[in-house]
């Protein structure tokens, strides 16, 4: 201790704090093994906890499922989906972020809590706990309907008789028949019997609403997408019963892939609806339409109105191709009649190219040409008077008459026909100036026929790529891996709860042992005392039995030990002056100040000094008493003049260098007793007499005394208690250090136990040579390091 901090400075010991640099792991270490007893038994029972929570407490499995989703974006597809493409009638884009929504859905949820029945649990007593039952049920119940809030509810089921049972609610109970219809407060249900025995004598029915069932087991549900590169989804369901778990989870996909297709068939439906409806109304269109295309070629007398133009056109050149025929056969006629008539042609021949095709007038065209070349050839043997001739000329007159009587007759006849034609021409050409209008009005009729037949087609072949499409509808995703629970439950972990157990039997513990210290307001370790103050340790003392422990037998101790460094450490602090008058003080009673006094005088007397020991507590004293030396006179009665000097001073019984100086009686104002001048020249002969003046003085933290007495010491020993001095009471020593009001402050750490291990730095074992009494083993005492010696 002596080469650590003392300087000397304007008469006072200078030191600098110990810092704490945080927890030490061999006291820590130390710390533990002191307590090994109770650290042992905190494990014995948290492992026991442990055990029997692992023993009684429910397991939870978990319960997998994957599906795979058809996702637009990430190329998840399923089989058959490029029949709906190439249809072309749905559309739907699909994301595996919504299908994790739908999963995750309160609707969905409810339609599997309803359809399982799943707010209705079965549990039997234990001997510890109740156990839930799940299939091969004795009976189950039915619910026909049910309220939508329900408190939550217990019934009790047992069967009583043949095919009855009673159903208890708390004190009301009442007895039925199996597969009794019962109206309940929660609505009205229906208890079936299955027909398997009944393992236990009663049933525990618990119900709740509906809402909570679905709350809980979305809870119990975790959906969630391995990846964002992949379209499938992984489902999980926390459950204690794995075939319940399996059966929920599997219902649960079933339920999403059946709306997934109701969904789809749902739009295929509408759709169909929507198009037969649209049916109906082309339908009555196009047949409205059809009908006017009827009345109309009724009432206009068309068939066929291109074919009929096509006719009236031809028909129209023909009639002008005929009528111009007529006019041609009318000028031949014309000519030939002029022709005829023409006297100057009389002995002409008719022409035979202009010859009207007529069988008659032909017919005597050529007998008139015959006559006329007959004539000619008779002219040519005789004269006009010829009776040949004349005869030929009559019959050529006559054929003349005919012949002009026929071309009347014929020019007649092709007028009339000419007329006939020209009003045939005129009809026609009416005709076709109307085709325009006709063929206008008919293209519109024509054109809204078609529309309404093309959309008449096109809603009859949507309609049966529709009802394909519906037939090949699909859910969006498919099931990879079937709901199936694991062969271990997860919860709880046999090895992490019995491993947390013996984490807590020695958190517990180490727990108490630090916040007992965190909080404790006392000193129990040399750092609350290097924290707590500027003033230097001098030594620390460990517990002694008696008074004395610095003689006899006990001078081979540890604390003898310690007595001595305290000695040598003390030479220290007064190396630089003659007189050595030492004050012991504290901050209040019961802190040993008698005890390190007296053994501190009789260490210096051993060493061959000679030492005085005052007992300057004059309020309560001590020394006197556990010395057994007679204190009828003393300090209190040199003080008044009752005793002189020489006769004060007494042998201490200790050793023959140690001299004692008691208190004396109780004196009633024991601070005006050291303001008396005999005290100072008491203190002046002692030292004169005496190398080591000790002085017990009254605790400086309840009077004032030792304050008094400060001006004749050299040095002042403040005694801190182990366990016994409060922290809040360093302050004092603090206060006395920086306001110089004793003189040489240092700490002495007083009643150390060995047992604490709180590692003040001046423990007990030796390893020197001293000759010291080893000290008793303790049980695991040889993994323990003893502390080496302060100073």
């Amino acid at each position: 201790m002596a080469d650590q901090i003392f300087t000397r400075g304007n008469g006072y010991i200078v030191g600098e704090p110990e810092k704490d640099n945080g927890p030490n792991p061999r006291y820590i270490l130390d710390a533990l093994l002191e307590h090994w007893y109770l650290f042992l038994i905190f494990v014995v029972l948290c492992t026991a906890a442990a055990w029997g929570y692992l023993r009684y407490s429910t397991p939870v499995y978990k319960v997998s499922a994957k599906i795979l989703v058809k996702d637009d974006e990430k190329g998840g597809d399923i089989p058959g989906q490029e029949i709906l493409q190439q249809l072309a009638v749905f559309s739907n884009k699909s994301s595996v972020d919504n299908e994790v929504e739908i999963l995750k859905s309160r609707t969905l949820m409810q339609k599997v809590v309803t359809g399982l029945q799943l707010n209705t649990t079965y549990f039997v007593e234990g001997r510890i706990k109740e156990s839930e039952q799940y299939g091969n049920l004795p009976f189950t119940l039915h619910w026909l309907s049910l309220k939508d809030s329900i408190q939550k509810t217990i019934y009790t089921i047992a069967p009583v008789g043949e095919g009855q049972f009673e159903l208890t609610r708390g004190n009301d109970s009442r007895k039925a028949s199996w597969n009794d219809t019962l109206h309940l407060p929660e609505g009205v249900v229906k208890v079936e019997k299955s027909g398997l025995p009944f393992l236990y004598n009663a049933y525990r029915v618990k119900v709740t609403s509906i809402d909570d069932a679905v709350a809980s087991y979305q809870q119990q549900l975790d959906v969630r997408i391995p990846n964002k590169q992949v379209s499938t989804i992984d489902m999980s369901l926390n459950t204690r019963i794995p075939k319940k778990g399996e059966q929920v989870l599997n219902t649960l996909l079933n339920t999403y892939l059946k709306a997934s297709v109701e969904d789809k068939n749902r739009i295929a439906d509408s759709t169909i609806a929507f198009i037969d409806n649209r049916l109906v109304i082309v339908t009555q269109e196009l047949s409205g339409v059809e009908k006017n295309i009827q009345q109309f070629k009724q009432s206009n007398e068309i068939a066929d109105i291109a074919a009929q133009s096509k006719l009236l056109v031809e028909g129209s050149g023909e009639a002008s191709k005929q009528l111009l025929e007529q006019q041609v056969q009318l000028n031949v006629v014309n000519t030939l009649l002029g022709y005829i008539r023409d006297e100057t042609n009389n002995k002409r021949v008719v022409p035979s190219s202009l010859v009207v095709q007529d069988p008659t007038f032909v017919g005597l065209v050529q007998r008139y040409n015959n006559l006329q070349l007959e004539r000619e050839r008779l002219m040519m043997s005789s004269t006009a008077a010829n009776p040949a001739v004349v005869n030929i000329d009559q019959q050529l007159s006559s054929l003349r008459g005919d012949m002009l009587s026929n071309l009347n007759s014929l020019k007649q006849s092709i007028q009339v026909t000419i007329n006939e034609q020209e009003k045939n021409a005129t009809a026609i050409n009416q005709k076709i100036s109307q085709v325009p209008a006709k063929e206008r009005i008919f293209l519109d009729i024509s054109r809204q026929q078609s529309i309404k037949q093309e959309l008449y087609l096109f809603l009859l072949r949507k309609r049966e790529e529709s009802a394909i499409s519906k037939t090949s509808n699909m859910a969006i995703a498919r099931v990879i891996d079937d709901a199936k629970s694991d062969a271990l439950p997860f919860k709880p972990k046999r090895i992490l709860i019995l491993l947390l157990g013996v984490i807590m039997g020695v958190a517990i513990p180490a727990a108490w042992l630090y916040l007992r210290e965190l909080f404790s307001r006392r000193v129990l370790k040399k750092k609350d005392v290097t924290n707590n103050t500027p003033v230097p340790v001098l030594a620390e003392i460990g517990h002694g039995n008696g008074v004395l422990v610095t003689t006899g037998v006990e001078a081979r101790t540890p604390v003898a030990e310690q007595f001595r460094a305290l000695r040598t450490n003390l030479q220290f602090v007064l190396s630089d002056i003659t007189s050595k008058c030492v004050m012991v003080t504290s901050s209040m009673g019961g802190e040993g100040k008698t005890f390190v006094s007296t053994n501190l005088a009789s260490i210096l007397a051993l060493s061959g000094k000679k030492v005085v020991l005052m007992e300057m507590d004059l309020r309560k004293p001590k020394i006197a008493e556990r010395l057994g030396v007679n204190n009828r006179e003393g300090f209190s009665t040199y003080a008044i003049g009752k005793t002189p000097l020489p006769k004060l001073i007494q042998p201490s019984g200790i050793h023959d260098n140690c001299y004692l100086i008691t208190s004396g009686p109780v004196p009633p104002n024991p601070t005006e007793l050291l303001l008396q001048p005999r005290t100072e020249e008491l203190f002046k002969f002692l030292n004169e007499q005496f190398d080591y003046i000790i002085i017990d003085s009254a605790p400086i933290g309840l009077v004032t005394d030792a304050q008094v007495l400060a001006r004749y010491a050299d040095a002042t020993l403040y005694l801190v208690r182990h366990g016994v001095t409060f922290k809040q009471q360093l302050q004092i020593t603090k206060d006395m250090y920086l306001q110089h009001k004793l003189p040489r402050i240092n700490i002495v750490i007083n009643d150390v136990k060995t047992q604490s291990s709180y590692g003040y730095g001046y423990g007990y074992g030796y390893g020197y040579g001293y000759g010291t009494q080893p000290a008793k083993k303790r049980f695991m005492g040889r993994w323990r390091k003893k502390p080496a010696l302060n100073g």
